[in-house]
């Protein structure tokens, strides 16, 4: 479970690093997606 929170971490920081470097549109567009995932990994931590 622990390696799923670390990836997520990880995955936040690159994306916040690559956001620095992208247009606002195309940030936007990128919160949206994380957002959706994010949501999703605490239902699915719901289930166990």
């Amino acid at each position: 479970m622990s390696g799923v929170v670390t990836g997520t971490l990880l995955g936040v920081s690159a994306g916040m690093y690559a956001s620095t470097k992208m247009s606002p549109r195309q940030r936007r567009k990128l919160m949206k997606k994380s957002r959706k995932m994010f949501l999703n990994m605490v239902d699915n931590m719901d289930l166990f």
